[in-house]
């Protein structure tokens, strides 16, 4: 169950905490970055229509969900500080730092890339639906990546998950390309509804 945290310093965000949570275990942290329909509509709203959920993975997967809110324009505007506010995700007493995912649509999956590429360091592996990223900078992506598109999406053409998963392919790294041919710009909800996604973040470690 999502729990609210309002942080006058910072994001807003969603924290959901797996069933038996001990204080004092370490948990793989999924982090999930939203588009550009929630920005300023406030964490109370993206509780209602965050598609990473809890009951959308098996019962006994032991994730902690970590969802901010964007109270700026977009993501890149606020990348500092929404750098600063992952890594003291990374830096809690809960988080195990060898499995931290990343997961992003839309704006967030353009957010995600970009993560990928200025902080290589921070993350085991990353799900990124109808995004894009910076070609040229592809190469610094070393982690495992699946990068979802639908080929009739209009709102951010396919073709920028096939380029950024080709570059990083090229320089030796691991990017899987999953192209939906009846869908468009919304990946997310048949994606983040397949619990063989969950399974496959939870098999990679950095």
């Amino acid at each position: 169950m999502w729990q609210i945290v309002k942080n006058t310093d910072d994001f807003d965000y969603l924290i959901d905490y797996p069933k038996g949570y001990e204080r004092e275990k370490k948990y793989p942290v999924l982090i999930y970055l939203h588009g550009m329909g929630n920005v300023g509509k406030g964490v109370e709203r993206l509780a209602t229509v965050c598609p990473v959920r809890r009951e959308r993975m098996n019962e006994d997967m032991p994730f902690i969900i970590v969802a901010p809110a964007c109270n700026e324009h977009n993501w890149i505007i606020a990348f500092e500080r929404l750098q600063k506010f992952i890594c003291n995700v990374i830096y809690s007493n809960y988080a195990d730092k060898s499995r931290i995912y990343l997961c992003g649509s839309s704006m967030g999956g353009y957010t995600s890339w970009n993560l990928l590429i200025a902080r290589p360091d921070l993350f085991a592996a990353a799900v990124i639906c109808c995004g894009g990223g910076m070609y040229f900078d592809a190469p610094r992506i070393k982690i495992p990546v699946i990068a979802v598109h639908g080929e009739q999406d209009t709102t951010v053409l396919s073709r920028e998950s096939v380029i950024m998963t080709e570059k990083i392919n090229e320089a030796g790294g691991d990017a899987e390309l999953i192209l939906h041919s009846d869908l468009g710009h919304d990946v997310w909800t048949r994606t983040f509804t397949d619990k063989k996604i969950y399974k496959w973040l939870l098999d990679k470690h950095r």
